[in-house]
């Protein structure tokens, strides 16, 4: 960016830029970052369990059958998770325009937590087996 920006909104956008140094802005980037994954990480507890139960039970498995079950597997996390991961986006970016999360984006993730606890029933591994089984025979 130049020092007189030709589109005023470039400058809207970034104009605290000139009062950071690069190191100042990492450092920014890195703590807003660190905040948003914490509402992400309490958010995606439960689908991460269950993706990591997943992965750990088709880990020593190999063949095309077992493959598509992890590329499944990684499917679900993504869809499970898409919520959380723009609304970490978002997370982060208010709290790099505005130095804190604003009282919407906090409800936001309470509901989208809340919805995950209700929506999300993670399976007993040994249903997870028997159902991972079933599908093979």
């Amino acid at each position: 960016m130049s020092a007189s920006p030709s589109d005023p909104a470039d400058y809207a956008l970034n104009h605290w830029r000139q009062y950071e140094s690069q190191e100042d802005h990492a450092l920014r980037v890195a703590a807003a970052e660190e905040t948003a994954g914490r509402y992400f990480a309490s958010t995606v507890a439960k689908p991460l369990q269950t993706y990591n139960n997943t992965m750990a039970f088709l880990a020593p498995l190999s063949g095309p059958a077992w493959d598509r079950r992890r590329t499944a597997a990684r499917a679900a996390w993504d869809r499970s998770t898409a919520a959380a991961r723009d609304l970490f986006n978002i997370t982060a970016d208010e709290i790099m325009r505005d130095g804190e999360v604003s009282e919407e984006t906090s409800l936001a993730w309470d509901v989208l937590t809340e919805q995950a606890e209700q929506d999300y029933q993670q399976p007993a591994p040994s249903a997870l087996r028997r159902a991972l089984l079933q599908v093979v025979a």
